[in-house]
């Protein structure tokens, strides 16, 4: 009688430990999902900054080229700049939806600004 109580033990306890072995192993896998995802939220966020500030840069130096360019002897120079404006606005707007969602904003640089506008962008 008592060598069952042992073996019931015995077993009960090697139940015991693998049901927690199993939750350490289960919140140990989402603990690193979560930062996979954290680290994919923080470059995603400056990727979109860098888009927005390259686009800048290429409308600065748009700008900057003559009409008679021969650059613009398929599309006018107006259109380049309207085409590029465009994009600019398409990731500003990228960039300020995602910054709103409360999952994601989580997960952005401190030095990258909450929300972004065309007035921080001195070609615009």
């Amino acid at each position: 009688m008592e060598e069952i109580k042992d073996v019931k033990k015995f077993i009960l306890w090697i139940v015991g430990v693998c049901i927690v072995i199993s939750i350490i192993g289960f919140i140990m896998t989402l603990a690193v999902k979560t930062t996979d995802k954290a680290f994919i939220r923080y470059e995603e966020y400056q990727e979109m900054y860098n888009a927005c500030t390259k686009l800048n840069t290429d409308l600065c130096r748009m700008k900057e080229i003559a009409e008679d360019d021969v650059m613009f002897a398929q599309f006018s120079k107006a259109q380049r700049v309207l085409a590029i404006q465009t994009q600019l606005n398409r990731w500003i707007e990228e960039y300020n939806a995602k910054s709103k969602m409360w999952n994601r904003a989580l997960w952005k640089s401190n030095e990258l600004p909450y929300q972004l506008s065309v007035e921080k962008f001195s070609c615009y």
